[in-house]
């Protein structure tokens, strides 16, 4: 197994209770915004609660048109440990690739249209470490730089669902606590 990514079989269908808002394609360019905090679904949430999880936030939409991708980036202000589960609708042929920052890599930190912080990179300032798509569902590394390409020629969604323990809310799950969690469920 590596520390990037890792699928799951979960009793679950989906995460969201109505998921017709993934028909939205107002855009060209790659767009994120938040679902809204009531269209959870239930058997997800109930789900969640049986293994003692939480969402930390509502669910985070990403969308990224075909023949696409979103640049190298890390979700928040600084590298960290932090694990989310990510759900992927369509985007054939799409990657999620991680990379390790060098030493002189300054940051630049900026805001998604959802409002969240993310902190971007170029490509002389990281090196490869590994790539695979991302599927429904997968629990992703979004602490260190990575980025999605979607050079396919399907339209791609990310359902990313930031999973908190019930006893501490708002901290996220590290790597190795979403590991742990989530053994019974790996493929």
């Amino acid at each position: 197994m590596n520390n990037y990514c890792f699928d799951l079989n979960i009793p679950v269908p989906h995460p969201l209770a109505d998921p017709s808002v993934l028909t939205w394609e107002k855009e060209l360019e790659p767009n994120i915004w938040w679902a809204d905090k009531d269209n959870v679904s239930k058997e997800f949430t109930e789900f969640l609660d049986s293994i003692g999880l939480t969402m930390t936030y509502p669910i985070l939409l990403f969308y990224t048109p075909e023949r696409q991708g979103i640049p190298i980036h890390i979700d928040g202000p600084s590298v960290c440990d932090r694990a989310v589960m990510n759900w992927c609708v369509d985007g054939a042929g799409s990657e999620m690739l991680w990379y390790q920052l060098k030493d002189d890599a300054l940051t630049d930190i900026k805001e998604t249209t959802a409002g969240t912080p993310y902190t971007r990179y170029t490509d002389d300032q990281v090196i490869f470490l590994h790539s695979q798509p991302v599927r429904w569902p997968s629990i992703v590394q979004t602490g260190i730089p990575h980025k999605v390409t979607n050079y396919g020629l399907e339209k791609r969604w990310v359902l990313s669902c930031d999973l908190s323990l019930k006893s501490d809310p708002g901290k996220g799950l590290t790597w190795e606590q979403a590991k742990e969690i989530f053994k019974s469920w790996m493929l």
